[in-house]
This record gives C-alpha cells, sequence and structure tokens, in this order.
C-alpha cells in the first residue's frame, strides 16, 4: 500500500472530536470556481480589522536573498512579493495566490498543502527507517528533526534528541543533538493578540522546527533577529532574519474584488497536468450547469427500460451501473421516488440480465475490484463494448485499477474516456483524485475532490464523504497550520 493511500486511510481515524467542526469554513469557498467577489461576501464586511504588516530582511548563508513580507489578520497571513500574493486564509481554509498584474487568483484547499506535508512526512519517514534497516548511512536531512523542521509538522513519535531552549546574553539558542540550531532575540514589539494564532500559523510555514515556532508564538514578542540552520533544500544551510519594519494598522483583507479565476497555472509538460487540462471543460460545465435530479433518474429509467425491450441487455446493464454511480444506488431501487419514471426491481433485472455473458463478466469484476484487482482488470479489459454506445461506463473502473497497478499512462487515457462519456460522476472526481495523490501531487487532487463535491444535486454520503472526513480530521489533528 502506498503512503498516500496509507495517510487517507489512517487520517479517518486520527480524532473523533473533529465532527464538531463541520461548518467552520463555508462549503461554497471549497468550489476552486468561485469569482473573488463571491469569496469576499462569503468572509463578511471586515473594514478596520487589526492587521500586522512585517518585513523581514533575509540572508542564506551570509548572502542576501528575498525579503519576507507579511501581512497577518486575525485568520489569514498574506505572503507578498514582487509578482503575486499568497493568501493563506485560516476561516475559508483555502490558499489564494493573487497575480495582480495579470490580473488572476488560483484557489486551492488548504487542505491540500497539510495532506502534502503528512506524505511527505510518512514518506521521508520511511525512507529513513529503510535506511537505518540495511545499515545505509542516513543524510542529515532525514533526521526526523530536519524532516519535521522542513514540513513544519511533526510526526507520532519521539525526536532522537531533545530540542532545548537556553538564555545566552539577549539571545535565547535552541539546541539538537548538541548542535545549536537556532538562536532568537526578541525585539520590543509585541504581537497583537487579535492575530496572535495566524501568527503562529505563519512561523510554521517557516523551515524551523515546530517546536521553536511555538515557542516563538508563545512568547508574544516579534524577534528582531532570527537565526537558524536549515536542511530544507537538501544541504546545510545558514538562515538570517532580521526585522526591518512591523506596523500595525486597521486593513481589509488583502484580495482585490475583480480578479479572473485560474485553475491550472502550471506547465503542460508535466504529464499529470495535461490530463486534468483535458477533462477540466468537461468538469467546469458539470459543476456549472446543474442538471434536474428527478428528470435524470427518469430518463435513465426510461433508458434502461428501453434497452432490455429491445434486447440490448449489456447496454442496460451499464446504465444500471451508471445510473447508481451519479445518482446513489437508491436511484436503482423502485421504493425510492417511484413517480420519477418507470423502475424494474431486482428480481426483474436478474431475470434480465441472467445468461447474459458480458453482464455477467461485468458483475463478477465488481466484486473482484478489491480482493484481487489484477484479475478484476483483466476481465474489465476483456469485455466487448464495441457496440454500446455507454462503454465509458467500463472506463471507470478500468482507470482505478490502472493507477493502482502503477500504468499511470493507461489510467489517464481510461479517465479522459470516462469524463468524455459523463462528467456527473462523483466517484469518477474522487478517483482522479486519488490518482494524482498517488503521484504526491495533492494540489490536483484536491482540485478534482473541491469540483467533484461542488457538482449539483450531490447527495452525501458518496464515493467523496471521505474527503469531507479526512479534512475534519486534519484540522483537528493540525490546528496550529488552520
Amino acid at each position: 500500500m502506498t503512503p498516500i493511500r496509507r495517510v487517507l486511510i489512517a487520517a479517518l481515524a486520527l480524532c473523533a472530536a473533529a465532527a464538531e467542526n463541520r461548518g467552520l469554513a463555508a462549503d461554497d469557498a471549497a468550489n476552486p470556481i468561485q469569482l473573488p467577489k463571491r469569496i469576499l461576501a462569503l468572509r463578511g464586511n471586515e473594514t478596520d480589522q487589526t492587521q500586522l504588516r512585517i518585513v523581514f530582511d533575509r540572508t542564506r548563508d551570509g548572502e542576501t536573498v528575498a525579503p519576507i513580507t507579511a501581512w497577518i489578520g486575525a485568520d489569514y497571513v498574506a505572503l507578498v512579493d514582487s509578482k503575486r500574493m499568497t493568501i493563506t486564509d485560516l476561516r475559508l481554509r483555502r490558499r489564494f495566490i493573487v497575480d495582480e498584474d495579470a490580473g488572476t487568483v488560483v484557489n486551492l484547499s488548504l487542505y491540500g498543502d497539510v495532506m502534502f506535508r503528512r506524505v511527505e512526512l510518512v514518506r521521508r519517514m520511511e525512507i529513513a527507517a529503510a535506511l537505518t534497516k540495511d545499515h545505509s548511512d542516513v543524510p542529515q536531512s532525514l533526521d526526523p528533526f530536519w524532516i519535521e523542521s522542513e514540513l513544519g509538522i511533526t510526526g507520532a513519535g519521539k525526536l532522537p534528541g531533545e530540542v532545548s531552549p537556553h538564555r545566552d546574553g539577549d539571545a535565547t539558542v535552541f539546541d539538537y543533538a548538541s548542535h545549536e540550531v537556532a538562536s532568537v532575540i526578541p525585539s520590543d514589539t509585541a504581537v497583537p493578540s487579535d492575530v496572535d494564532h495566524a501568527y503562529g500559523t505563519f512561523l510554521r510555514r517557516l523551515s524551523f522546527h515546530p517546536s521553536i515556532a511555538r515557542w516563538l508564538g508563545a512568547n508574544g514578542q516579534l524577534p528582531k533577529r532570527l537565526d537558524f540552520t536549515s536542511e530544507a533544500r537538501g544541504k546545510t544551510e545558514k538562515i538570517s532574519l532580521r526585522l526591518r519594519s512591523a506596523t500595525t494598522l486597521a486593513g481589509d483583507f488583502p484580495m482585490p474584488p475583480r480578479l479572473s479565476v485560474v485553475l491550472l497555472p502550471w506547465g503542460t509538460d508535466d504529464p499529470d497536468v495535461g490530463l486534468l487540462r483535458e477533462v477540466l471543460p468537461r468538469m467546469g460545465k458539470a459543476v456549472i450547469v446543474p442538471e434536474d435530479r428527478e428528470k435524470g433518474i427518469a430518463s435513465d429509467r426510461a433508458a434502461i427500460q428501453d434497452d432490455f425491450k429491445n434486447g440490448h441487455k449489456f447496454a442496460a446493464a451499464l446504465q444500471l451501473t451508471e445510473l447508481a454511480l451519479r445518482w446513489g444506488r437508491a436511484a436503482t431501487r423502485c421504493d425510492e421516488a417511484a413517480s420519477v419514471g418507470p423502475c424494474l426491481s431486482k428480481a426483474e433485472i436478474d431475470r434480465e440480465l441472467r445468461g447474459d455473458p458480458r453482464s455477467g463478466a461485468m458483475f463478477k469484476a465488481t466484486a473482484l475490484q478489491d480482493r484481487d484487482p489484477a484479475k478484476a482488470l483483466a476481465i474489465w479489459r476483456d469485455i466487448d463494448r464495441s457496440d454500446v454506445p455507454n462503454g465509458y461506463v467500463v472506463d471507470v473502473f478500468i482507470a482505478r485499477l490502472q493507477s493502482e497497478s502503477g500504468d499511470r499512462e493507461a489510467a489517464a487515457k481510461a479517465f479522459a474516456a470516462a469524463f468524455a462519456g459523463d462528467a456527473h460522476i462523483p466517484a469518477l472526481y474522487r478517483e482522479l483524485g486519488d490518482h494524482f495523490a498517488r503521484a504526491s501531487r495533492l494540489d490536483l487532487a484536491w482540485l478534482c475532490y473541491d469540483l467533484g463535491r461542488a457538482l449539483p444535486n450531490r447527495e452525501p454520503p458518496d464515493a467523496l464523504t471521505g474527503i469531507d472526513d479526512i479534512e475534519q480530521q486534519l484540522a483537528a489533528h493540525y490546528p496550529d497550520l488552520f
């Protein structure tokens, strides 16, 4: 089982208390197609709220690099540079990348960012454990302290050594494994209590250990000077931050109201981005253009009855499967909303499909998906669907199995075919998201999960309900990042 699959499963069992956090973020904000005006409306009136603006001059191994400029409000952190602003919105749990010159904004999931850190933590810890077991040299960057420092989160186990602070004149010095790893000289400027949580979140996104970030946050004073060692770029570097300015003012949430939404700002050379770019138009249309649930179910049921009447048994079996995938299993039962079209009972369907070899093969493959995925995939591939208009339903199942087997190129073709057939199936968004997650593209994964949950007429529980739960578990387990 891959780290991402293991972590996604484990996340479901992290903390039962997470359920009480449901509803903190507005559901509409998780739709990455939302315009800035809608985002600002969701946040409400924020005129004259406390905002701390800080600038740190920065050097790396004595060489001057770009300064760090941050605008910190009660529930957001905006990192500003000459080209763009990245806003971490702790209330809506989104990351907005604003490019005012281009007039664009990208709306990303904060959960995807935190899950990436979690997955990377597990992956690197496993690599370090494997090297240790083989009696191989373990690079310093794979020491748990440095892994946690770069990723800004802590693992379940204890560090091999203690992180111990001690005073040295005006400075507080932090040692790890008998080596100095950080030194802090406080300024006379206090962090406003209105923004102390967001300030702590800002600290945890710098490349020093979360325990040091926690100490700095609790200290309540901005550092006049902060020196620390980093392994974030695969080599030991000395980073120095010197406070240039700190201003507290009354400010608004720093997102311009008139920007175009961009879903994929990344280059097209990446095959994962290429796949998502191919299917995004269909996803976007499915999200934006609502379908009438009752009419849809009635239409599908009528098509199933017509297929049976005309002897197209395999087409009917595919239509039945698509009906369940799109509208939920309840839509296939005659005791549910019987007024929305003709309905055949399970006994009638079994009688109609008895003896049809392709339908039998399809149901056998479905039953084997989890127990024997290789055999299931072989069955799916062998099914002749050249004479049916809805053969793309088979691609829904093939895409998942090929992705899980590691055949990403074949999986991409199957996903493209499935979305071309029906982009309203919630399970497709979950499976495509998982496909990207297996390659550690959690940004693309959460874009798929978000779009799937924005589908009109979505009625949980469905294939994406597990993602809803994982997000709540992440927020409960890593409160310092939300």
